[in-house]
């Protein structure tokens, strides 16, 4: 193949991909996303309990957000840390959520 062909695929394919750095971007954005998120349910979940309200399901939020975050992290590595963490924090996320409905 010709180089000049080469370099011209490889312009084209790079226009429609990724690279390493915007992958970098692109993944710790979520990051940046989750502790804007936690700190959002965390102030709302303080008025509510000055207000005397239940704040279940923001606590439903960020658990449910670090169950399935710990879930992925034991798929992909492979550490039953990850999977006990999962477990416990999904249950707590369960039992927010059922506090939620029933009102309790």
């Amino acid at each position: 193949m010709d180089k000049k062909v080469i370099l011209e695929q490889n312009k084209q394919k790079s226009k429609n991909t990724l690279d390493e750095r915007e992958k970098n971007i692109y993944h710790n954005s979520f990051g940046v996303g989750a502790v804007v998120v936690g700190v959002l349910c965390l102030l709302f979940s303080v008025f509510c309990a000055i207000n005397h309200r239940h704040f279940y399901e923001f606590v439903a939020i960020i658990t449910a957000y670090l169950a399935a975050a710990f879930f992925y992290q034991f798929r992909k590595i492979r550490k039953i840390g990850y999977l006990i963490a999962s477990l416990v924090v999904g249950a707590g996320s369960l039992a927010c959520i059922i506090m939620f409905i029933t009102g309790a």
